[in-house]
C-alpha cells in the first residue's frame, strides 16, 4: 500500500490523504480515519502541492519520436532559399554516418521548388532523409529511395511519410533502445500516465511489439493504440488489458477528396464495423465534408460511436452548435500556439488565424475536448500545452486567439478527464477518485490562478499505482 498525505487534489486547496492498494485508489479523506499501520517508505508526503491525474497525451506518435531521437532537428531553421538549404546540407558532417536524418524542415519560405534532383546535386554520397514539420511529408535523394525500396515513379515529391513509416532502418534498430528509454523518461518526467498513439497504419508489427514494451517495463504509461481504416480486423483477437488497448479507428482523408467519396468510404466501414471513429481534420473544409457527411449523411449508422476530430485547427464551433449533444470530441493541440503560432501569422493567407484552436468558443457551446501534444510535431512538455491554452502565446511572445484562452481548470480537466472520456476509459482513469486506477501526479507548488505555468514541474509520477519517477530535490 502507498499513502500519500497533504494532498491538495486540484482544484481543491484542501488537504487531504489517498489511500492506494496495489493499482487502485481505495480511499480518499483524512489521515485520521485510516486505521493502516505502513512502513514509513510507503508515505509520500505531497507538501502541501497540488496533486492531479496523470496527463493523458490524446494524440501523440511515440515511434516517430523515438526515431526522431536519431536525427537532426531543423525546427529551429528558417531557410529562405535553395541555397542557404544547399550550403547548410553541404556542411553536415556525414563521417561514420549510415544514413544522413533530419526533422523539423519547414520548405515554405522556400520560393522554388525542391525536387529530387536538388538533392542529388548535393553530392551526399549516403542516404538522405528529411522530414517535414508536419510529418506528413519526406524529402529523399535517390540513395534513400533505394535504401527504403521506393519507386519514385510511383509516388509524388515530396513522399508521402505514410510510404515509409515501415522502413526501418539497421541505424535505427540499432539506436532504438537507447532512444526509447530516453522518450521513456521523458514521459515519466513530465507526469504522462497514459498515451494515445495516433498512427493511421494497422502495424500488427508495432502493436506487439508495444505488447512486449510494457511487459519488460521499458514503456511505463499505459498505451491506448489506434488503428487504421484497412483491414481492422486483425486486431480482433489481440490482447487487452489496463496497460494496452485499442482506440478508434483513424482516418486520414486528403484534402482535395470529394465530398461523396468521403460519403462512400465511410458508409462501408461503418456497415460492417462497429469501432469509435477519428479524423485528422485541420481545415476548416475537411471539418465541413466530415461533420456533414457524419451528422447530416449517415447518422442512422453512428449509434453510440465516439466521433473523434484530431487536431481541429480551424473547427468553428459556433457553426456547428447543433452537433454540440453528439457524441463528438475535439481533440485539440494547443502547444502548437507556441510551437507553430509564429509560422500562422506568417502565412495567414493558409490559416483563419481568429479560430485556430477556438478552444473556450467549444467550451461555451458545450463541446466536449481533449488535448494532445501531437509530439514529436509539436512539443512533449505538458506545461507547454498549460501555458499555450492558457496565454495563447507564440515562441516570439506574439498573441493568437486572445479571447480563446481558458483557465487552469478547464485546461486541466480536458488534459485529465476529458481525454480519458474520448477513449471511454473515464470510469477508470482521468480523475482522482476511489476505486479508480492510482495514476497520479504530484506538482512542485500549489496551482493558483496566479500560476506561471512555466515554472511548474511534476515532484512524482505514480503509474497504476507505482512510483515510476521521483524528481531529485537539491
Amino acid at each position: 500500500m502507498k499513502l500519500l498525505v497533504n494532498a491538495k487534489i486540484f482544484p481543491s486547496t484542501k488537504s487531504q490523504s489517498i489511500l492506494i492498494n496495489k493499482n487502485k485508489i481505495i480511499f480518499i479523506g483524512d489521515e485520521t480515519e485510516i486505521n493502516i499501520s505502513l512502513n514509513t517508505s510507503d508515505i509520500i508526503d505531497c507538501n502541501n502541492n497540488t496533486v492531479l491525474p496523470g496527463f493523458i497525451d490524446a494524440h501523440c506518435h511515440p515511434f516517430e519520436i523515438i526515431s526522431n531521437k536519431s536525427s537532426i532537428d531543423l525546427s529551429g531553421y528558417k531557410f529562405n532559399s535553395k541555397n542557404e538549404l544547399k550550403n547548410y546540407l553541404s556542411n553536415v558532417n556525414t563521417k561514420n554516418k549510415k544514413t544522413l536524418k533530419f526533422h523539423g524542415f519547414e520548405h515554405r519560405n522556400i520560393n522554388d521548388r525542391l525536387d529530387l534532383s536538388f538533392f542529388d546535386n548535393l553530392n551526399i554520397n549516403i542516404p538522405l532523409m528529411i522530414k517535414h514539420r508536419t510529418g506528413h511529408l519526406v524529402f529523399l535523394n535517390t540513395l534513400a529511395l533505394k535504401h527504403s525500396k521506393l519507386d519514385i515513379n510511383k509516388h509524388d515529391f515530396p513522399i508521402n511519410s505514410l510510404a515509409i513509416h515501415k522502413k526501418i532502418t539497421l541505424e535505427e534498430n540499432l539506436n532504438f533502445e537507447k532512444n526509447l528509454n530516453n522518450y521513456n523518461q521523458n514521459l515519466i518526467q513530465f507526469g504522462y500516465t497514459t498515451i494515445v498513439d495516433a498512427g493511421v497504419e494497422n502495424d500488427k508489427k508495432k502493436y506487439n511489439k508495444y505488447q512486449d514494451l510494457i511487459y519488460s517495463n521499458q514503456i511505463s504509461p499505459n498505451v491506448c493504440y489506434m488503428l487504421g481504416q484497412k483491414n481492422p480486423g486483425q486486431f480482433e483477437n489481440s490482447p487487452i488489458n489496463d496497460n494496452l488497448y485499442l482506440g478508434p479507428t483513424k482516418f486520414m482523408f486528403q484534402e482535395n477528396m470529394d465530398i461523396q467519396e468521403i460519403e462512400n468510404s465511410l458508409k462501408d466501414f461503418l456497415s460492417i464495423n462497429k469501432s469509435d471513429l477519428a479524423f485528422h481534420a485541420i481545415s476548416s473544409e475537411m471539418i465541413f465534408k466530415i461533420l456533414y457527411t457524419l451528422f447530416e449523411k449517415l447518422n442512422k449508422y453512428l449509434g453510440k460511436r465516439i466521433i473523434r476530430l484530431e487536431h481541429a485547427t480551424e473547427f468553428i464551433a459556433d457553426s456547428y452548435k447543433e452537433y454540440s449533444s453528439k457524441n463528438l470530441h475535439l481533440i485539440f493541440n494547443p502547444n502548437f500556439i507556441y510551437d507553430h503560432g509564429d509560422f500562422y501569422l506568417k502565412h495567414q493567407d493558409d490559416f483563419a488565424i481568429e479560430s485556430l484552436f477556438g478552444i473556450k468558443d467549444s467550451l461555451r457551446n458545450n463541446f466536449k475536448i481533449g488535448f494532445g501534444t501531437d509530439s514529436p510535431f509539436g512539443s512533449i512538455n505538458p506545461m507547454k500545452i498549460i501555458s499555450s491554452a492558457k496565454n495563447r502565446t507564440t515562441k516570439n511572445n506574439n498573441l493568437i486567439g486572445e479571447n480563446n484562452k481558458i483557465n487552469f481548470e478547464q485546461i486541466i480537466n480536458a488534459f485529465t478527464k476529458g481525454n480519458a472520456t474520448a477513449m471511454k476509459k473515464q470510469n477508470v482513469i482521468g480523475s482522482i477518485e476511489s476505486n479508480k486506477n492510482a495514476d497520479i501526479i504530484i506538482l512542485n507548488d500549489q496551482i493558483t490562478n496566479k500560476t506561471n505555468p512555466d515554472q511548474l514541474q511534476v515532484n512524482h509520477t505514480i503509474i497504476n499505482g507505482e512510483s515510476k519517477y521521483i524528481r531529485e530535490i537539491s
